[in-house]
């Protein structure tokens, strides 16, 4: 299903959007502080630019407020059905709580639906070589 080839596959595992064979960060755990940020800046193995220009995952910061939108709706229609007394201050410590501790994963994610936006997969055979 997730298979090469498919977006989702690139954006879940964090690899390279052209070739799906290396990964987009340097450090994969998006929970460790020490090079959290750190991309390569290039694929070493298809050779495919990670920032194609000054500024470009700027425009994951709209993607991460999706997903972060996404995910507080979610949490609310769980509460919802699991839970449906609950209160409005529950709601802010479940949902923003849980937030904060995912936002680490959120911003790597975000980096990754970007990219994937712009550049599709290409076959081995079908890559230039450079």
């Amino acid at each position: 299903m997730l298979g090469k080839g498919n977006k989702l596959y690139s954006i879940f595992r964090m690899k390279c959007p052209r070739c799906h064979e290396s990964d987009l960060f340097v450090n994969k755990n998006p929970f460790k502080i020490d090079g959290f940020f750190d991309m390569p800046e290039k694929c070493p193995t298809c050779k495919q630019k990670f920032e194609m220009e000054p500024g470009f995952y700027y425009g994951a910061m709209y993607v991460s407020y999706a997903v972060c939108i996404a995910y507080l709706v979610s949490v609310w229609v769980a509460l919802l059905v699991l839970y449906p007394s609950f209160t409005l201050e529950f709601y802010l410590i479940a949902g923003i709580g849980s937030m904060v501790i995912l936002t680490p994963y959120i911003f790597k994610i975000s980096r990754a639906i970007w990219i994937n936006f712009f550049v599709s997969y290409q076959k081995p055979e079908e890559r230039e070589k450079f």
